[in-house]
């Protein structure tokens, strides 16, 4: 049974015996796959067991005993199998597991839809399936403003832009420095200085500022990325989530007063209020591409995901390439796959 990932219902999600989080949201799988283990100790009293699935695959009977034996000393016990394929369909007897005491959470990537494991998970009325996908920029900006009004810590939407201007975080990174500022929160007062320093990326560089040197055309920075890109082997996805996120920024602020044609002023009227340390980058990015030409990046970035994921082996060359084509513009004449 399909189960949307927002809003979940984990008291409904704990009557169901086997749960399959998969997806490319890792930090998403982690933080659902939390939230139903502590709701499973504390209100049903659950004993937590956690492999991974090739270890189970290289011992069979430990499987065949997690699934078929009665739990010591009657306890009942929730099994977390993390890194799960299709190869756990192998040693796994949906009936047989039906029948014990056991709940079962398999955790895996991303599936696709010929994926057997995927494929039970959606049709079984024993199974809760959730797919966890990628946050867009916008519900990250959520998340975080929500985390910290929740901490009772009032900032302004022009503050959350800022952080989200300099920084590359996903949902651990937010919930990594929500922790940290909980905890600070005992011994100090919380100040948007101190939350800056807090609030960073766990990517080793900054992918907003390469999409920056991007937009820039700045051919110096360029070489530093694509060197950076090569002995890191940084994550596709970041870093065209970060460009869809300010191509999307910069067509939206020349749509905000379609009579203005001037950066200048186009950038100082704009709600909410761009960061004013931003603000004459911004404006350099609105010299260099017009509506249109920002319009058909857009769709050749999509263009380029779809070739990264389904040529992930040389995803970082297509990156490289795609990036330099940017640099210069020359993606909007050319394919460069």
């Amino acid at each position: 049974m399909i189960v949307k990932s927002f809003n979940l219902n984990f008291q409904e999600l704990l009557k169901k015996k086997f749960t399959l989080l998969y997806g490319e949201n890792l930090s998403l799988i982690s933080e659902i796959e939390n939230i139903i283990t502590a709701e499973a100790k504390t209100t049903k009293n659950l004993t937590i067991k956690k492999y991974q699935e090739e270890y189970l695959l290289q011992n069979k009977d430990i499987f065949d005993q997690l699934i078929n034996a009665e739990s010591l000393f009657g306890d009942q016990e929730m099994v977390v199998i993390s890194k799960s394929t299709d190869k756990i369909i192998e040693l796994y007897d949906e009936k047989n597991a039906q029948d014990n005491d056991k709940q079962i959470i398999f955790l895996s990537g991303p599936l696709t839809k010929k994926s057997k494991l995927r494929n039970l998970a959606e049709t079984s009325t024993n199974f809760t399936c959730i797919a966890c996908y990628n946050d867009t920029p916008e519900q990250l900006q959520s998340i975080l403003f929500q985390k910290l009004k929740d901490n009772k810590i009032s900032v302004s939407r022009e503050f959350i832009n800022s952080i989200f201007e300099i920084n590359s975080l996903n949902r651990q990174d937010i919930n990594d420095a929500v922790s940290k500022v909980q905890l600070i929160q005992n011994t100090s007062k919380i100040t948007e200085e101190n939350l800056k320093t807090i609030f960073h990326s766990s990517e080793n560089s900054n992918n907003f500022e390469i999409i920056n040197f991007c937009l820039l055309g700045d051919k110096k920075n360029i070489n530093k990325v694509l060197s950076n890109i090569y002995e890191q082997g940084i994550n596709f996805n970041e870093i065209l989530a970060a460009l869809k996120y300010k191509v999307k920024k910069l067509i939206d602020i020349l749509e905000s007063d379609i009579a203005d044609k001037d950066p200048n002023q186009l950038v100082e009227s704009f709600k909410p209020p761009i960061f004013w340390k931003e603000k004459s980058m911004v404006k350099e990015q609105l010299r260099r591409w017009d509506k249109s030409e920002l319009k058909q990046l857009m769709e050749i970035v999509y263009d380029i995901e779809v070739e990264c994921k389904k040529n992930y082996d040389v995803s970082n060359i297509i990156l490289q390439q795609f990036i330099v084509s940017t640099s210069n513009k020359s993606c909007l004449d050319n394919r460069y796959i």
